[in-house]
């Protein structure tokens, strides 16, 4: 009994007296992380100044040239095309503006991209506008088309929109008569 006695004072001493445990001199964990890459996109004009040339009488077009980058194949393109005013002035009354034709449709045309289940490239006239975006410009906004590209997994590409007027005032005054065409893109993700 006086050994066991002996042993646990012993025990008992010796884990009083014991130095403290050190810890490894290196350890590692590790965390799995990710991300998620959202759909994103920019649009931008080819050349911001389009002269479109003379007109006396009748229909007549221009086309303007966008840059479209989006990392996803599909994108809904539409276009708002706004007539064009005397002297570049949409509030002035005096002289009427030289119509968008609407009837017309407004072509798109990405390079390497076509409209998916067979629909037309050429966007539908939807409503008139007196869009905020565009000021106080009036004019058009036409349909929203969807385009898948060719591109593996990214729409990267120039876009090209013919928009369409109508003069039909024999008598309009003489000068430049100017305007807008905006062409928007949205994602679906």
């Amino acid at each position: 009994m006086k050994k066991i006695f002996f042993l646990i004072i012993v025990c008992v001493f010796s884990l009083g007296f014991t130095p403290a445990a050190f810890a490894d001199l290196e350890g590692e964990a590790t965390a799995h992380v990710w991300v998620d890459v959202v759909p994103n996109v920019a649009v931008g004009v080819l050349d911001s100044q389009v002269d479109i040339g003379e007109v006396q009488m009748g229909q007549f077009s221009a086309l303007i040239g966008f840059r479209i980058d989006a990392n996803m194949e599909d994108v809904n393109l539409y276009p708002m095309v706004s007539h064009l005013y005397k002297g570049d002035d949409p509030t002035n009354t005096d002289v009427a503006p030289i119509l968008v034709a609407e009837r017309e449709g407004v072509l798109i045309e990405p390079t390497n991209a076509n409209p998916t289940a067979g629909a037309s490239n050429v966007a539908a006239s939807e409503t008139a506008f007196g869009d905020p975006t565009l000021g106080e410009w009036a004019g058009w906004q036409f349909g929203i088309i969807n385009f898948e590209s060719s591109q593996n997994g990214h729409f990267s590409q120039d876009v090209f929109v013919t928009a369409y007027w109508d003069q039909t005032d024999p008598e309009k005054p003489q000068g430049e008569y100017s305007g807008f065409v905006t062409l928007y893109c949205l994602l679906t993700p």
